[in-house]
């Protein structure tokens, strides 16, 4: 259900599409306990992990360069959506993103994030 939001809503959404291509603002737009899942492992996490995971999964290499899709405004915060494309055993993949922020002045309080590739199944 969309809504109307609040400035420092609106203020946390923007930031968060500029924390897609610079991962440690995540760390300044949360909560510091703010809770994060994600649909690919199934677990709780916070985001300090979840930023420490993005550079884990980097290695050496940058981090991933997600596509910002669009925000979508709630009563309880807002939907982000976007996407990325990496290469995971040695194939190209593309994956989208929806992340379900609950906002809370201005902050991140609680992150749930749906990953899923394309899968090309259509026939």
């Amino acid at each position: 259900m969309s809504s109307t939001p609040d400035q420092a809503t609106i203020e946390l959404s923007e930031n968060w599409v500029k924390a897609l291509a610079n991962i440690d603002l995540f760390l300044e737009i949360c909560v510091k306990d703010c809770p994060v899942w994600h649909s690919a492992d199934d677990k709780w996490v916070s985001v300090s992990e979840a930023v420490a995971a993005v550079y884990e999964r980097a290695g050496d290499g940058p981090v991933p360069d997600f596509r910002p899709e669009g925000i979508t405004f709630t009563e309880m915060g807002f939907f982000n959506e976007a996407s990325v494309e990496l290469e995971m055993g040695g194939r190209p993949v593309k994956l989208h993103l929806v992340q379900i922020v609950e906002a809370r002045d201005g902050k991140a309080v609680r992150v749930k994030e749906y990953i899923g590739p394309e899968m090309g199944i259509q026939p």
